[in-house]
């Protein structure tokens, strides 16, 4: 009897504990201005969503905090179940996309329209790669598909008209001709580049630096890289164009030089530092006037004998190359 009263006991312990978590854990009625889920890529070792919430775009995971209020508890793959820290409450949030999952099995990527580097930059993450977009790549996606590694997922989200390459831990995305230059001649450019040469010459570059831009002007990214890596960057006043990347703990010589290359640019090493500037295609695609003072012909016709008239004296170029210095005692 004994034994059987302090069974009853253990039983009625374990009931009081499960209902009062249970009146603690209440779940609220969603009132419409929740964070709104966009897009979820799931799996069980990695899971990770895209969510719009005040404004912003956030890339979350498991135990992650939007704000004081919005935490995540877990990443489902069709929700999400969230926790409000004003009244200690549940809120499981369904992502109810446009295309439906007929069975679960590895990764799972689906989602309303999003933008093509929101879902380069979500792939890229969940799978564990560095990414980078070029400026002139772009278009809506519709995730709904499952998959077991990161090439297929990518041939089933990127849009036509545009190519990927996977080079070591980085993903790469540019259209098929990018300003009428065969997407395959950019990469090969890139892999003539030597990244390891500039960290002679400037061994800040070396340090690793994060960059996660979702279309800064290129002129922001460049003095970021110039203030990290403490090098004097210049570079045309006219040179503008959205940077998409995605680079963490990497050498800010790579983030430099692929940034850079991909995007249809080049690296000259000058005296006073490093130049980036366009690639001559690039000029020529990009810009319908002339870099330079247009010089009319002129007759030939001796003055005093001596031969034909000289062309008129340019004393200024027209492309003013601004230089990022940094503070003498830090270089």
């Amino acid at each position: 009897m004994k034994q059987l009263r302090r069974r009853l006991l253990v039983m009625l312990l374990i009931l009081s504990g499960f209902l009062s978590a249970t009146c603690q854990a209440q779940y609220s009625v969603l009132k419409g201005n929740e964070p709104r889920i966009r897009a979820i890529l799931y799996h069980s070792d990695n899971p990770r969503a895209l969510i719009y919430y005040n404004n912003q775009r956030f890339h979350v995971v498991d135990k992650m905090r939007l704000d004081d209020e919005w935490y995540v508890e877990q990443i489902r793959r069709e929700s999400i179940l969230f926790k409000k820290s004003s009244t200690q409450t549940f809120a499981e949030i369904y992502l109810n996309p446009p295309k439906r999952a007929r069975n679960h099995r590895d990764w799972s990527f689906f989602g309303h329209p999003i933008a093509l580097w929101e879902a380069i930059e979500l792939l890229a993450h969940g799978f564990g790669y560095q990414a980078l977009m070029h400026f002139q790549a772009g278009g809506a996606v519709i995730p709904g598909s499952h998959d077991s590694n990161l090439q297929n997922m990518l041939r089933k989200v990127i849009p036509p008209h545009h190519r990927f390459a996977v080079v070591g831990p980085l993903l790469l995305v540019l259209p098929v001709q990018p300003s009428g230059e065969d997407w395959k001649e950019v990469l090969n450019r890139m892999t003539k580049s030597s990244p390891g040469l500039l960290t002679l010459r400037y061994p800040g570059l070396n340090k690793p630096g994060v960059i996660i831009s979702r279309g800064d002007d290129i002129q922001f990214i460049l003095r970021k890289i110039s203030l990290g890596g403490k090098v004097p960057i210049q570079f045309p006043r006219d040179l503008h164009f959205p940077v998409y990347a995605s680079f963490r703990s990497v050498p800010f010589a790579q983030i430099l030089s692929n940034t850079v290359y991909l995007n249809q640019c080049i690296i000259i090493e000058r005296e006073e530092g490093l130049e980036v500037t366009p690639w001559p295609r690039q000029i020529l695609q990009r810009r319908p006037y002339a870099d330079y003072p247009l010089i009319q012909s002129l007759p030939i016709e001796p003055q005093d004998g001596s031969g034909p008239t000289p062309p008129p004296i340019v004393t200024e170029h027209l492309l003013k190359h601004p230089l990022v210095y940094q503070n003498p005692d830090d270089l």
